[in-house]
């Protein structure tokens, strides 16, 4: 399958929900977004957000010593056992520990990891789209988006600017807490433009 072919809704919903089901066991958290989500008639590719499940590895001591994320590792499982392919960005293969570019049964998937400090309903906010509405939500009011001046997006969070020029992370973790902080009524995905 190309990049650039697209199936119908229904067929896509079927694949994201089988590789869902295949990498919930590594995943607090994962959901399906992008044109899925917004219930287009045809999908060009899977785009899914998931909060990995993170195993601390304590040293002889019994102090942690490190961390390993289990989605990461079961994915890299996966795309060795040939079950998942890892699609190039940049003519280099991308599996990356926020990022991953995939391809399940030949179709296009994006799976894109919330870390720290980013927040699941910002990203899930921006990964449902569309393109244009995203760059809104994340362009100030003064430049015809969505983000109150008092507020920026980085790193995948919302972050408040205070007085001294530092930012203080603002807590949203479903999309519902976004859209409050903007002071605007919710969106449903397939209404959002």
């Amino acid at each position: 399958m190309s990049e650039k072919e697209r199936i119908p809704l229904a067929e896509a919903e079927r694949i994201a929900a089988e590789l869902v089901e295949m990498l919930r066991p590594a995943c607090e958290r994962i959901e399906i977004a992008g044109s899925i989500r917004r219930r287009k008639a045809d999908v060009g590719d899977i785009e899914l957000l998931a909060i990995p499940r993170i195993m601390p590895v304590r040293n002889l001591l019994g102090e942690p010593a490190a961390c390993i994320d289990k989605l990461d590792l079961l994915c890299r499982e996966l795309v060795r056992g040939g079950v998942l392919m890892a699609r190039e960005a940049n003519g280099r293969s991308a599996l990356g520990p926020r990022y991953k570019r995939l391809a399940y049964q030949g179709f296009p998937v994006d799976l894109f990891s919330v870390l720290p400090p980013a927040q699941f309903g910002v990203l899930f906010l921006i990964r449902t789209g569309p393109a244009e509405f995203s760059r809104r939500f994340v362009t100030h009011r003064r430049r015809g988006g969505m983000l109150p001046e008092w507020l920026v997006v980085r790193e995948g969070a919302l972050w408040q600017r205070m007085p001294d020029r530092l930012l203080k992370l603002v807590d949203a973790p479903e999309e519902g807490d976004v859209f409050r902080l903007l002071s605007i009524d919710y969106i449903p995905p397939e209404a959002r433009r």
